[in-house]
């Protein structure tokens, strides 16, 4: 399985992205994760300036996409666009 996680939006409007593969998630990436899978957000954040992730999952199951608002974003999932990405206007 590989990660990807893309955080968009904020102040500058600067891109972050970052990749992991599912052998090198914690146990708690994971359990962040399958919750996040299992049931979405439904709705996006309100206000100015809110960052938007978007998480792309690739494994056997094929290719998954979820966009999540930052109210409700793990921060351990979080942590993988900023730690690992590069940002770009």
């Amino acid at each position: 399985m590989k990660l990807v996680v893309e955080r968009h939006g904020g102040f500058a409007g600067l891109k972050r992205r970052g990749e992991r593969d599912g052998a090198s998630l914690s146990p708690e990436q994971h359990d962040a994760l399958r919750k996040v899978l299992e049931a979405p957000p439904a709705q996006p954040d309100t206000g100015a300036d809110r960052f938007t992730y978007r998480l792309e999952v690739h494994d056997e199951a094929g290719a998954r996409t979820v966009q999540v608002p930052e109210s409700v974003m793990p921060v351990s999932l979080a942590a993988i666009a900023t730690e690992q990405g590069t940002a770009s206007a």
